[in-house]
């Protein structure tokens, strides 16, 4: 009969290495899928936020505490967090009010 202990003993330095490696490679990927994507200037992206032009349940981003109005009532603006234009009539995720 064969003793699978044999072939991989708990002290084989290579399974521990892989183990290891394999570990490190898990963490890595899971941080990655939980922190949200940014666009280049570390503002955060409209996919990322599920950003959508129309209002949600009542919310839309002109009454958002980080809404940046534009020129006028119904002019696109900005956000605080979103990177890109923000229509006042828009939603996402991070609605604050």
């Amino acid at each position: 009969m064969h003793n699978p202990k044999s072939s991989f003993p708990l002290t084989n330095p290579q399974r521990r290495s892989l183990l290891r490696r394999g570990g490190l490679l898990l963490a890595v990927v899971g941080a990655a899928a939980i922190v949200p994507a940014q666009a280049d200037d570390g503002m955060l992206s409209k996919a990322a936020v599920h950003y959508q032009d129309m209002p949600h349940s009542g919310q839309q981003c002109s009454n958002c505490a980080y809404f940046i109005p534009g020129s006028s009532a119904t002019a696109s603006g900005s956000c605080r967090l979103v990177a890109g234009t923000i229509f006042p009539n828009g939603w996402c995720q991070r609605f604050s009010s």
